[in-house]
C-alpha cells in the first residue's frame, strides 16, 4: 500500500487517485502512524512538571509578599491567573502532542477564565463578560472552521472540537439572562454565529456531518 502524503489516502497504485500524485518508493515506506518519541515525551514532561513547580512556587513567595506588603489589595491573583495561563499555554498548546482543535479550545476557555478573574478584580466593571468574551468565542469558531475548510479529509476530526465551541457560543446569552453581562449585542451575535456555524456545516456537509453527529452522541 502506498500512501499520499497531501490527501492522507492509502492506495495500491503508484499515483494518487485524487491529485494524481506519484507516490515514490519512500513515500510507500511511511508507516500508518507516527514513531512514538519516548525520549522527547519524557523531557517535554519534565519540563512541564518543573514549570508547574516554578509557577506554584512564585505564586506562593507573591502571596506572601502581597500578605506583608500590601494586605488591603490582593494583586497576587494578578499573578495567580497569569501564572495559570502560562501554564496552560507551555503544558498543553506547546508541549503537548494534542489535537490543535482541543489546543485551541484550551486557549479560549484558559484566556476566558483569565479575563473574567482580572475584570473581578479591576472592580467588575464587566467589560470582559460584555465585549471580550463574546469577541474571543466568535474567534475560536472562525478559527476551528477556517482549519476545517482547509485540511480537507481530516476535518472530521474538528467536528468535536467545533461543537464544544460552538455550545460555548451561547455561554454570553447565558450570562446576559442571568444578569452577569448588561449588553445584549456581543452575546446575541455569538449565539448567532454559533447557530450559523452550525447550519453551515449542516447545509454544506450534510452527510458527513450527520455521520460525525450521530458517532460523538450514538445517535
Amino acid at each position: 500500500m502506498n500512501r499520499c502524503p497531501e490527501c492522507d489516502v492509502m492506495t495500491v497504485h503508484r499515483r494518487c487517485p485524487l491529485c494524481q500524485t506519484e507516490l515514490s518508493e519512500a513515500q510507500a515506506a511511511i508507516r500508518w502512524y507516527p514513531d512514538y518519541d519516548r525520549k522527547q515525551q519524557r523531557i517535554r514532561a519534565r519540563i512541564s512538571r518543573l514549570a508547574i513547580f516554578i509557577g506554584i512556587l512564585a505564586v506562593l513567595v507573591c502571596f506572601f509578599i502581597n500578605l506583608i506588603v500590601l494586605p488591603q489589595f490582593l494583586w497576587v491573583f494578578y499573578v495567580a491567573v497569569a501564572v495559570f495561563y502560562a501554564l496552560v499555554s507551555l503544558s498543553h498548546t506547546i508541549l503537548s502532542a494534542s489535537h490543535i482543535g482541543g489546543k485551541i479550545t484550551a486557549q479560549v476557555i484558559s484566556l476566558t477564565i483569565v479575563l473574567l478573574v482580572i475584570d473581578a478584580m479591576s472592580g467588575a466593571v464587566q467589560w470582559s463578560v460584555d465585549y471580550v468574551v463574546p469577541a474571543l468565542i466568535i474567534a475560536g469558531i472562525l478559527v476551528i472552521t477556517i482549519i476545517m475548510v482547509t485540511v480537507r479529509l481530516k476535518w472530521t476530526g474538528y467536528v468535536s472540537f467545533l461543537l464544544m465551541m460552538i455550545g460555548l457560543g451561547f455561554v454570553p446569552a447565558v450570562l446576559y439572562l442571568t444578569g452577569l453581562a448588561t449588553v445584549l449585542w456581543p452575546s446575541l451575535v455569538a449565539a448567532l454565529y454559533a447557530v450559523a456555524t452550525f447550519a453551515l456545516m449542516l447545509v454544506f456537509a450534510n452527510q458527513a456531518f450527520m455521520t460525525q453527529l450521530g458517532r460523538r452522541f450514538h445517535l
